[in-house]
């Protein structure tokens, strides 16, 4: 295997995480295309992924890790929505039965998404984390396998692919741009990223009513947030973990924010110049760069659009 070219000693995860990830997934997901948007800002189009986000790559590789033992209960998590189709896609190419938790402000297109997956979806609580105590709860009780979206460390391997494939199909990166929402995605993507090329810079994206990461990076610990208010539902939860922050302290050179309105700019102008239709979390990276917060000029920028589990309204305000 390849040597990173910094150390990852102590962290969580690690390089040859990443490496082992890519080929245990391999059979079971899609290696997307990139797009050149503008000059030299390329589209890395996840939101083609199967269950329409990058969120299958850390579900494949969580669930094909297990034995069969810690499986013969099913699979069990909690989502805003990728993660919890993600793992629903997943334990269908196992084999396996899974049950997901919803709060109750996720769309309603997510639970039918479920149910054609072959998952059991439940909604429980406004946010995420209230979604997950209660796939916590039943997971304690029944034995099933419970699968955290952001700091189990086989999701955070498998979603950290993406960064693999970034630089095969770009060949150098001076900027890479990541939405966070529990910072698995960016952790993973700044991981390969980094350890392959330590000079591009590794830049995250947050909603400006949900900061949790750049909250706890600031603190040098877990920062809980009291509450969490932004359309990007897949981005809010009130609080990242240890695993994540560790990753992010080590390899994300910056964090900026996004408000509502520019996330719903960049759903518009997604869909009017390249017509990508995404969620307002797909489109949080191009928001970073299309509202000047992030200067890209001179630069080959990698934009990852991550996601297109929409709301159907929020869907239709973008194409109007």
């Amino acid at each position: 295997m390849i040597e990173p070219a910094i150390p990852d000693d102590g962290l969580p995860v690690r390089f040859a995480d990443v490496q082992a990830a890519r080929e245990r997934i391999r059979p079971h997901v899609r290696h997307t295309p990139v797009l050149r948007f503008h000059d030299d800002l390329w589209l890395k189009l996840e939101y083609l992924q199967h269950s329409g986000s990058f969120k299958a790559r850390g579900a494949v590789n969580r669930i094909f890790s297990a034995d069969t033992a810690q499986l013969s209960r099913g699979v069990i998590t909690a989502s805003g929505g990728n993660h919890g189709l993600g793992v629903a896609y997943a334990a269908a190419r196992r084999g396996v039965p899974a049950i997901v938790y919803l709060p109750e402000r996720a769309p309603a297109s997510t639970e039918h998404r479920l149910q054609e997956l072959g998952a059991v979806g439940r909604r429980h609580g406004r946010d995420w984390d209230d979604a997950w105590a209660a796939a916590s709860a039943e997971a304690e009780s029944n034995g099933a396998l419970l699968v955290h979206p952001f700091e189990d460390k086989e999701v955070i391997a498998g979603q950290g692919t993406i960064g693999l494939e970034l630089l095969e199909q770009l060949g150098r990166i001076d900027v890479a741009i990541v939405a966070i929402g529990g910072g698995g995605l960016i952790g993973g993507i700044g991981l390969a990223i980094k350890s392959t090329l330590p000079p591009v810079r590794v830049i995250g994206v947050e909603p400006t009513g949900a900061t949790s990461m750049k909250e706890s990076v600031a603190a040098g610990r877990v920062v809980k947030l009291d509450r969490v208010d932004t359309i990007a539902g897949t981005l809010a939860p009130r609080a990242i973990g240890p695993n994540t922050l560790a990753l992010a302290r080590r390899y994300v050179d910056d964090i900026i924010l996004v408000s509502d309105d520019e996330m719903r700019a960049a759903m518009k102008r997604l869909w009017r110049e390249a017509r990508i239709l995404v969620e307002p979390a797909g489109a949080a990276a191009v928001a970073a760069v299309a509202s000047g917060r992030i200067d890209v000029a001179g630069k080959r920028a990698a934009v990852l659009v991550c996601g297109a589990n929409f709301d159907p309204a929020l869907a239709a305000d973008a194409l109007g």
